[in-house]
């Protein structure tokens, strides 16, 4: 990682090698002495973070990180990079969905939610899971065609079967 700060015509760089996940919090520069608690901030002071590989590797959420290994299966398999991002995006659309079938019954277990409140947010969820479903159709067409473009195999196709299993 790098670390350039930079303000009244002074730049200080430092390299630092990082070993763990950085959490990074927004900071208030401590008061120097003798200045004026109520005196406006410098914003010239200007701060550069760079990351190397490794650095933004190791700051992937956690998020980030599961679907990484979610997605392993399929960015290990022989398959086109084309039809692995397809095959991704629909994984990505069916949890949508799972969340989306999840709201659904929060909502309607909510005993807190005036009937109309209720009506209006089951509406708002419904048309949502329709939207995500036309995707996933379109997704699944869109793996149809190009598989039949570049005239994937047989073998290939029930790879591709597995992984639309998982």
């Amino acid at each position: 990682m790098s670390i350039e700060i930079s303000g009244q015509g002074l730049v200080h760089q430092q390299t630092m090698p990082v070993t763990e996940p950085l959490h990074a919090t927004a900071m208030t520069p401590p008061a120097v002495s003798g200045q004026n608690e109520n005196a406006a901030v410098d914003s010239s002071v200007r701060i550069t973070v760079s990351l190397s590989p490794l650095g933004k590797e190791l700051s992937l959420t956690s998020q980030q990180a599961s679907k990484i290994e979610r997605d392993k299966d399929i960015d290990d398999s022989s398959l086109p990079d084309g039809i692995k991002e397809i095959l991704k995006r629909i994984r990505d659309l069916k949890e949508q969905i799972q969340q989306k079938l999840m709201e659904l019954q929060r909502i309607q277990a909510n005993d807190t939610l005036s009937e109309a409140q209720k009506k209006q947010e089951l509406e708002r969820v419904q048309a949502e899971l329709t939207s995500l479903n036309g995707a996933l159709s379109s997704a699944h067409a869109m793996l149809n065609k190009v598989m039949d473009d570049i005239e994937l195999g047989g073998e290939a196709r029930m790879e591709v079967g597995d992984l639309l299993m998982k």
